[in-house]
């Protein structure tokens, strides 16, 4: 449950600025809770849930505010289950060449090496559990880092070794979402793969505001077409909307995949009721174009907007474009913020 603003003056004065406890969700889901107390801002991580970011809460006007779309929520739904996921090793559905639908569905695989190896769509990682290695708090922030490991189950899908550690830690005011992956060093080639966040945010973020006040904003300079599987191609058109644009006019389902950017990729949610929201991720190293950098899906009909940050290319396990290639025994770093931003006085 989260907090309440009673008192919030004189725990801020006596408490810890961040902290870190266990919970579990109605539907007995384990949770750790990472809080700061000074800007008022609190997560939750679901290790056995993909790793998931599972909740993102913030003080406004004297009341919590949930951020992520069915934050916290693990009912079954037959929609979009909203939170966080983490995409790895692919981002979008495989589709292998020459595919033939089966009750009109195509299986999501891909080839390697002369075989064929089943991947769910955005992979595995966001269905697996994740062993907690240490959480902790100190004067500077709130963290928690977990990992996936390589398994039997890992392997029939994907013939790599692996580590991927992630640490989710609260600092400053904004989330950090650090990704390191590790290539065995016994792997007999290169590691490939793509990786993304299907980070979910609730719209309207403030309740009762009108949807036609919510807006998006990202200076990306151009978007990718969609081949006839229904993924990015490759080509490209520039960018068919302004860098700050109303939600309300700008459907996004399906997806739309975007890129470009000169620096560090960024997208903004804001909301009239003086709430908003700025995801922005960087990476030790791109994949040459074509690389999708944000990956837009929602929009105020649904009550969710995805900016879902993307290094990578929807089906890039077939294509072998648009993915990181990592030499056995070397690792590769990702780093997403999410910065809520509260209007003055808010």
């Amino acid at each position: 449950m989260l907090g309440t603003s009673a008192g919030t003056a004189a725990v801020a004065a006596t408490a810890p600025r961040y902290s870190w406890h266990e919970t579990t969700t109605a539907e007995k889901i384990p949770l750790i809770v990472l809080r700061d107390e000074i800007d008022r801002i609190e997560i939750a991580v679901a290790p056995t849930q993909g790793g998931e970011l599972s909740g993102l809460a913030v003080e406004f006007n004297g009341r919590w505010v949930e951020l992520l779309y069915r934050g916290r929520d693990y009912r079954p739904t037959s929609g979009f289950r909203g939170k966080a996921s983490i995409l790895w090793p692919a981002v979008g559905s495989s589709v292998p060449a020459g595919a033939t639908p089966v009750k009109g569905k195509v299986e999501s695989a891909y080839e390697y090496r002369g075989k064929r190896y089943p991947m769910p769509q955005h992979g595995f990682a966001r269905l697996k559990p994740w062993q907690v290695v240490r959480r902790w708090a100190n004067e500077e922030e709130a963290a928690v880092e977990l990992v996936l490991k390589d398994d039997a189950d890992s392997r029939a899908q994907y013939p790599f070794g692996f580590a991927v550690h992630v640490i989710h830690r609260l600092r400053a005011g904004r989330v950090e979402i650090h990704h390191e992956v590790k290539a065995a060093a016994d792997n007999a080639a290169p590691m490939f793969f793509s990786i993304g966040n299907h980070i979910g945010f609730a719209v309207p973020l403030v309740a009762g505001t009108a949807v036609e006040r919510i807006t998006i904003e990202s200076p990306s300079r151009f978007e990718y077409l969609r081949g006839k599987n229904g993924a990015p191609d490759g080509t490209t058109r520039a960018r068919s909307f302004p860098p700050t644009t109303p939600l309300q006019d700008f459907p996004l389902v399906p997806a739309m995949s975007v890129g470009g950017y000169a620096g560090d990729p960024w997208f903004r949610l804001t909301d009239a009721g003086g709430l908003g929201v700025k995801v922005t991720h960087h990476a030790e190293s791109t994949p040459a174009p074509p690389v999708v950098q944000f990956n837009l899906y929602g929009g105020t009909a649904e009550g969710f907007f995805c900016p879902e940050p993307f290094v990578g290319l929807h089906n890039s396990l077939n294509t072998q474009t648009g993915q990181i290639n990592l030499a056995p025994g070397k690792s590769w770093t990702w780093l997403i913020r999410v910065e809520p931003e509260r209007a003055p006085g808010k």
